[in-house]
């Protein structure tokens, strides 16, 4: 009709802005445009032809443009309330939140029962992180209009967002049973449910919307973030193969594919999908973090490449907020009561926890005032054992790195202590903006940090010897008399048994490890030692492992071991996994990156561990955990000394008895399981720092 109407009215503006709303109307943004132009053209001065254009452009994915036009319209009519709230989702496309919640309260002003300019002012302060204020403005739109799917989802992410996932849960259903199976809505779901562990139920709702949506990438990197969360490894990799087939600039994608593989011991894949992800995202440390992890498991890059690429995560990522010139105001009293802070994701039930709870609870108050800075929201038994020993509890979880920094310089730590480096949840770009006068890294990463914000890493002779390491760390290194861990046993421990082999009369070497340690020449190693002793089995207990049962088992045949002979075993229980070690004679410790708590365990349980030494912090934590109980000679400097080690064990059940049934009066006996005086050795490392920048501050 339009049409007709411009053929015979060639130049009859409002017809050529009513053909532009019915292109747009009808998804074709671009002719709108265009029709709406020409009536722009016509009379200049309509501010509802500014709107309509506005829209348009909006359609097309250009909002500074859309922003120009709807700014016009406003300005011809400063009561068009439709016009401000097209605006703010001009401004919101832009990313200026703060401009486009001015222009929905604007809408509001004009017009106070516009539940669309509520929505909307919601979801843009949403995106700031002030959710509660969010939430209001929501729930006002849902008055308004209690049907709204848009309102129900955009509540669902403010309770998200607030850790409130059963509330998020409910508002996506809502949301679906308002309207069509919308799959942004079930993708929404899917991620409110793995908050929720409810995994099954959150892959249903990804497999529904890629159903209706094949294409969409973002859901397939949900599914596969399910996968990663429910430690279904092999699933995972397979989803974020999946998301970038649909769009291989989806750094997250790789990201998580990089995570997959590094936990399947696919290492050098994962530092190629981490590699490519920052090549991505430039910017983002955590990615950057996880390549250097990955780093540390690989056979085929040096220590000195290590400590390179650590050194470009500081320049890249921490180098800006570090500044020698920011001083700060804690009193240089070399003797005086000290405060130490200790900032870590794993104050729970983890291996850092196993190490760290027995310190916490012996440090001397009188000398020492602590403060423990939890990164992580979920809380377990063991979080509330430690809050009760802290002197100060923090959680900083939902915390800017500017907000924990500051709080720190409140709090006038003196000593401030990094127990994650590169693992998960840690929080060293607080420690680049350098918010205590001294900083330390210790326990929870076997290798330098990179920054020149921290002073000193903790370790011990062995794990670190003068000389070896001091180049590749940015850190000065500062040993421990005895050795850098002190364990304590979990309670409730199975009792030790006598060596299964004395029952079973072959012996069963084992390996409770994650399998990202476990790589290509480890195997090798591994299948040397069984075709030495034709009898002998090997036992693997890690996780994910019965996902991949076929591929790993093929793993160990290509290299001639029969398949029965070596048995898998995912985790299981915490106690059924320590109970699993009455199944083994021998443990085999892994390579380049040895083991560290699961070698305490296995100790603990009576199984001997063989450790081969190498030339990196983490190749040599097993030395410096054996030689603490008197057991260097249980230590490989070669490969073939590893094999003749682990052999000569197999064959002498008299020395594998004597050692299974003293190995834990031999640890109790040891400095790995004095706690006072490593805790006191501990402090005095702490003290010395202390002094040295007292000295350096007057």
């Amino acid at each position: 009709m339009y049409l007709e109407v411009l053929k015979r009215f060639p130049h009859d503006a409002d017809a050529m802005n009513l053909f532009g709303i019915l292109c747009a109307q009808r998804g074709d943004p671009a002719p709108a445009s265009e029709w709406i132009g020409k009536a722009i053209a016509i009379d200049p001065q309509n501010a509802a032809y500014r709107f309509n254009f506005g829209k348009a452009l909006l359609q097309l994915k250009r909002p500074r443009d859309a922003c120009a036009a709807l700014e016009r319209a406003t300005a011809l009519d400063s009561g068009y309330a439709e016009a401000y709230n097209e605006l703010g989702l001009a401004r919101m496309d832009l990313g200026d939140l703060q401009a486009a919640a001015s222009a929905f309260r604007k809408t509001l002003l004009l017009r106070s029962n516009y539940w669309e300019a509520f929505n909307n002012l919601g979801l843009a302060l949403h995106r700031q992180g002030r959710n509660e204020e969010a939430s209001e403005n929501l729930r006002r739109a849902l008055e308004l209009e209690p049907q709204s799917a848009s309102v129900l989802n955009n509540l669902g992410l403010v309770c998200r967002a607030q850790g409130r996932a059963v509330e998020a849960v409910e508002f996506y259903r809502a949301a679906l049973t308002s309207s069509s199976r919308e799959p942004t809505v079930l993708t929404n779901l899917g991620n409110a449910l793995i908050d929720l562990s409810r995994y099954e139920e959150a892959i249903a709702c990804f497999r529904e919307a890629t159903a209706i949506a094949p294409g969409d990438a973002d859901t397939y990197y949900n599914w596969g973030a399910a996968y990663l969360r429910a430690e279904r490894f092999q699933e995972a990799a397979g989803k974020f193969s999946d998301a970038l087939a649909r769009n291989p600039q989806l750094a997250e994608a790789e990201k998580g594919r990089g995570s997959a593989l590094h936990n399947l011991g696919r290492i050098e894949e994962a530092i190629a999908a981490f590699t490519r992800a920052l090549l991505l995202q430039p910017d983002d440390s955590d990615v950057h973090s996880r390549l250097l992890f990955t780093l540390l498991h690989s056979h085929e890059v040096t220590p000195r490449q290590v400590f390179a690429e650590h050194r470009e995560w500081a320049h890249r990522h921490a180098a800006r907020y570090f500044s020698r010139s920011n001083p700060h105001a804690n009193s240089p009293e070399p003797e005086r009561r000290l405060r130490v802070g200790y900032v870590s994701g794993d104050f729970r039930h983890h291996s850092v926890a196993q190490f760290f709870e027995p310190v916490l609870a012996r440090h001397d108050r009188g000398g020492f005032e602590i403060f423990c800075y939890y990164n992580l929201s979920h809380n377990d038994a063991t979080t509330e054992r430690l809050r009760r020993s802290a002197d100060c509890w923090r959680d900083i979880a939902s915390m800017s790195d500017d907000e924990v920094a500051d709080l720190v310089r409140a709090d006038e730590i003196d000593v401030l202590v990094d127990l994650s480096g590169h693992t998960k949840s840690n929080r060293l770009l607080v420690f680049a903006r350098k918010p205590a006068p001294v900083q330390a890294t210790w326990l929870g990463y076997l290798n330098t940090t990179g920054l020149d914000a921290i002073d000193y890493r903790i370790t011990d002779p062995q794990a670190s010897p003068e000389g070896l390491l001091d180049a590749l760390h940015s850190e000065r290194l500062l040993r421990l008399p005895d050795c850098q861990w002190c364990y304590q046993p979990p309670p409730d421990c199975p009792e030790v048994t006598s060596p299964p082999s004395t029952r079973a009369g072959a012996v069963t070497f084992g390996a409770f490890s994650s399998l990202a340690k476990i790589g290509p020449r480890v195997i090798t190693l591994w299948c040397r030692l069984l075709e030495r002793l034709p009898d002998a089995r090997l036992l693997i207990v890690g996780l994910s492992l019965d996902s991949i049962r076929e591929e790993y088992l093929s793993r160990f045949a290509g290299r001639g071991i029969a398949t029965e002979r070596v048995s898998l075993r995912d985790f299981q229980s915490f106690r059924d996994y320590l109970a699993l070690h009455r199944a083994v004679d021998v443990m085999l410790d892994t390579f380049p990156y040895a083991g560290g708590t699961t070698s305490c365990h296995s100790l603990w349980m009576g199984v001997p561990v063989v450790s081969l030494v190498g030339d990196s912090a983490p190749a040599r934590s097993g030395l410096s955990l054996l030689r603490a109980i008197g057991l260097d000679e249980l230590v490989a400097e070669t490969p073939e000394r590893y094999l003749d080690i682990a052999a000569d064990l197999a064959g002498n059940p008299e020395r594998l008895s004597t050692l299974r049934t003293g190995m834990r009066a031999r640890m109790s006996a040891s400095p790995l399981m004095d706690i006072a005086p490593f805790t006191r050795h501990l402090e005095q490392a702490y003290r010395s720092m202390w002094r040295r920048w007292c000295e350096d501050a007057t």
